[in-house]
Formats: C-alpha cells, structure tokens, sequence
C-alpha cells in the first residue's frame, strides 16, 4: 500500500538572520523519497557544494581529488546513492526564503530489531544562516509525518555540536545530559544498518566504546572523512564554556554520534516485529 506522501506546508519566523529582515517568513516543506524531482535534488547537491565545508589537511590521503582547503562537492548521483537508496522509506525536509534554498535534511526511516529508527543520513544549513535555529526546525517538523509516528529512536553522525543539540531537542533530551549508556547499546547496530558504506564500515571510537582511552572522545566515528574542522571546533568550545556538552573531543577524520530514545507522538503501542529492510 503507497504511504501518504507530503503533509501541509508549515510556516515559521525567523529571528534576525543575516540575509533576511528581521521577520522574514521561511517555509519547510517535507517530501517522500519517491516525489524528490530532480531539480530539487540538484538544489540540495548546490546547497552542499557551497556549505557543507572544505576538505582538511590529511584530505589528499583519501584521493587525488580531495584537496586540503578546496570545497567538498557533491553530485546528484552520490547524493542519490547515499540518501534515497529506499526512497519509500525516506523524507526530505527543505528550508526555503523567497524561493531560496536555505537547508535541507534526509532522514531514512528503518527497523532495528522490533523499533523504528529514524537516522538523520544528511542536514546541510547555509553558513550565512546558522544560528537561526533552522536545523532545530527542519528536525521537528519531521514529527508531523505519518513515517515518524512509530519510530522510537533518532541518530546522526555528525562533526556539528549544533546538529548533536537540534536532534536532542526533536527528543527533548538535554546535550549535556545524554543517555550515554542507550548510545553504547545501540551504536553497533545502527551503524551496521547504514545506508551510506563509510558510515556502514566506520570505527566506533572514544570512551564508551574502547577501553583506556586517553584522545578525549567520548562517542565517536572514525570515517575517515577528513573534513576541516575550524568552525565546528569554535562551536564545540562554547558548548564546552557554558557547560553544555557531554560527547567528548572532535579529533581529525572523526564525527560525534548522538543517539536518542524517542516516545513517538500517535502510538504508545510496542510496534510488532518487522522484516528489517537491507542497505
């Protein structure tokens, strides 16, 4: 049976951002993997290409073609590929001002074990608007569709503290008071279940998940994707100063993993064991 596709467009105010008046109004909309049209798919591979960062010192250990300091690019095909590998089990969420694309994110929605996991697979936020809570919205408005009615635990890999802190908020949990035992118990199989492969063979590394370590790191991933870490790292250090971060250190080709238990919004009900769905 096809799922119910698209729910009404929501509308929000912005606080004063950069390239907008003060309460200039945005517009989130959410599609199902199945409706995402080409042209939008192109919008998000732009949007990636000018925001998502530069690639860092160790980047030329990759391949030849990922400078240090060069924009990281992407293109429709690798986004098509990483993000909607099962379109019907995908959403994406955009942000848009005057027709502009100012975010997007991809949320892939599948079973581990007997529960709904939904894993935030991709969120890329304009640089000229962070700050303005965009991330935090684009997240919560995944709770209006009929898919996020019965999932019971969120995750993202993420190198950005406040893309950790807009997916503790969607689960009303406090960043510097995560469930660190919930993200042990459950890291391994929501990595194995990836549908992006350097996620899927990524290292789970820091304090929860090896013994004696001394990097800093908490809850990690070792990707491999060295990616420069600049802005995120001034992001983290005010975190660290008002005592609001409990995820440990950002080392070099690493990402923070944040995973959190969720009580769905329409459904109390345990949800029945199901065929997991394959990556």
């Amino acid at each position: 049976m096809p799922l119910p596709v698209t729910p009404p467009t929501t509308h929000v105010v912005l606080p004063s951002c950069p390239i907008s008046p003060s309460k200039a109004s945005s517009s989130f909309r959410i599609t199902m993997g199945n409706e995402i049209s080409d042209d939008t798919l192109t919008a998000c591979t732009n949007l990636f290409s000018s925001n998502y960062g530069v690639w860092g010192q160790q980047a030329s250990t990759i391949s030849k073609h990922t400078i240090p300091g060069k924009h990281v690019k992407m293109t429709g095909a690798r986004l098509r590929a990483q993000c909607l590998s099962h379109p019907e089990h995908t959403v994406l969420v955009t942000c848009y001002l005057q027709k502009r694309y100012l975010s997007y994110n991809f949320c892939k929605i599948h079973v581990l074990i007997s529960y709904k996991l939904a894993g935030v697979t991709q969120l890329v936020v304009d640089k000229q608007v962070c700050q303005c809570y965009i991330a935090t919205q684009l997240l919560q408005s995944l709770k209006l569709h009929v898919l996020f009615s019965r999932v019971y635990i969120v995750g993202l890999v993420s190198s950005h503290p406040a893309a950790c802190n807009a997916l503790a908020k969607y689960a009303t949990a406090d960043i510097k008071n995560i469930d660190l035992g919930f993200i042990h118990e459950h890291a391994s199989g929501i990595l194995g279940s990836s549908p992006i492969s350097y996620l899927k063979a990524a290292q789970l590394t820091g304090a929860l998940f090896e013994d004696n370590c001394n990097s800093g790191t908490i809850s990690s991933v070792f990707t491999k994707f060295f990616v420069d870490h600049t802005e995120p790292l001034e992001v983290l250090s005010l975190y660290k100063k008002k005592d609001q971060w409990c995820l440990g250190e950002l080392l070099d080709g690493h990402k923070f993993l944040a995973i959190f238990p969720i009580t769905p919004m329409s459904s109390t009900v345990p949800l029945s064991p199901v065929t997991p769905t394959t990556s």
